[in-house]
């Protein structure tokens, strides 16, 4: 019996052509059902995304710096000297009086002894020449006085004869009457000139005893400002602290003005802020500020900002007014939060990469149904520590992509997977 061939092979051709339908309808159903508007894909776990909130918004701003003294003191010295001994070198605790070194100079030291030789000198010459001029006023009263008696002897002498002649006695002549007359008058003439005398003696006393005060006042000055000097050869701490430098060695020689050791007062800290450019104009004094020294937080306020521009950023002075924590020393490294405002019943999310306060940008907001990242336009308005207000553009529940997305730049849709 013959077998038909030329059927099989139709079969073969018939199931070959189904086949091939079949792959092809499977490739488009594939290609339809993975197809996406977007132009670019990228990994969704990469990425930082967040969500537009409403609410109350905390402006702030945040700086980075170090605590310093609140009253930092040099000591210096104003005569020249050797370092002999050093009592208290940096990190020391010292309080007002302590000694910190001790200086030498030899040569001042004879200087003040010879002045103080000086100024016993003279006491004891003003001494003399004061009880000398004493002297010339007791020799004037005497003087007068004297003046004085011979004028009244001869009065009383003149009264008399008067008397006896107004009576008719004939025992005085009027010679002797008229003479006793002239020795009244010369007499007190001269009584009156005594007087005067010792009027001029004692006003010339008084100024000589002026002027030698001012001679001895001068020399009192000279010495104690040499027995300064001298006693500046001890150098004290002027306030209770903390010895931060000293930068001298035994046997150094200084001079003058020189500083010898810097001194913070314990307990009394500033915090240095370095707050971006940008920023600070948001800053101002009274502002509450939040300083954190990694281990605990203190309040302060803001105190003084720097009207220059350094490096891109302006510096902070905040004052701590919060119990001082332990750990504080100078140069510790702090952060600080300036609290710059509330805002109630506004949106805003984490600040995007490069956004800026008050500014136009885009955004891409991010539909989890499609998983695709839509370019957006976003109005922002005030910016603080991590967040950004949203003035238009987003709503709230609106999911946006917040990391670096400069690669996206010529997308307009991105597909995350």
């Amino acid at each position: 019996m013959d077998i038909v061939r030329k059927k099989t092979k139709n079969n073969k051709k018939k199931f070959s052509l189904i086949a091939v339908v079949l792959l092809a309808g499977i490739g488009l159903f594939w290609q339809l059902a993975n197809s996406n508007p977007s132009s670019f894909i990228a990994d969704k776990d990469s990425l930082l995304l967040d969500t537009v909130q409403r609410g109350t918004f905390e402006v702030s701003v945040r700086g980075i710096g170090v605590l310093v003294p609140k009253d930092i003191r040099w000591v210096a010295t104003n005569v020249h000297g050797r370092v002999e001994a050093i009592h208290a070198k940096s990190g020391a605790q010292v309080k007002a009086g302590d000694v910190l070194m001790e200086l030498s100079n030899p040569e001042l030291v004879q200087q003040l002894e010879e002045r103080q030789w000086e100024l016993e000198e003279m006491q004891a010459q003003l001494h003399a020449d004061q009880v000398s001029l004493e002297s010339q006023v007791l020799d004037q009263e005497t003087l007068v006085i004297n003046s004085r008696l011979n004028y009244e002897r001869a009065l009383l002498t003149l009264n008399a004869q008067k008397s006896l002649l107004a009576q008719g006695f004939v025992a005085v002549s009027v010679v002797e009457h008229e003479e006793i007359k002239i020795d009244v008058e010369q007499f007190n003439e001269r009584w009156m000139l005594e007087q005067k005398r010792l009027i001029k003696r004692q006003e010339n006393v008084a100024a000589q005893k002026k002027a030698f005060l001012a001679r001895l006042t001068r020399m009192q000055r000279i010495v104690a400002r040499m027995q300064s000097q001298v006693d500046g050869l001890v150098v004290r701490a002027s306030i209770d602290s903390i010895v931060q430098e000293m930068p001298l060695e035994l046997g150094q020689q200084v001079n003058a003005g020189s500083n010898l050791a810097r001194l913070a007062k314990s307990g009394e800290f500033l915090a240095e802020l370095r707050v971006p450019e940008q920023q600070v104009s948001n800053v101002s004094l009274g502002q509450h500020v939040v300083i954190d020294t990694k281990a605990n937080k203190v309040d302060g306020i803001v105190k003084r900002i720097e009207p220059s521009v350094n490096n891109g950023s302006v510096q902070v002075d905040v004052e701590l007014i919060g119990e001082i924590p332990k750990e504080a020393r100078p140069e510790l490294s702090v952060d600080g939060i300036i609290e710059i405002a509330k805002l109630s019943d506004v949106l805003f999310v984490k600040r995007p990469m490069f956004a800026k306060q008050s500014s136009h940008s885009t955004v891409f907001s991010f539909d989890e149904i499609t998983s695709i990242a839509n370019l957006t336009d976003v109005e922002f308005g005030q910016v603080s520590n991590t967040h950004i207000e949203i003035k238009n553009g987003l709503s709230a529940g609106d999911l946006i992509v917040v990391s670096d997305i400069s690669s996206w730049d010529d997308h307009q849709q991105v597909k995350l997977n």
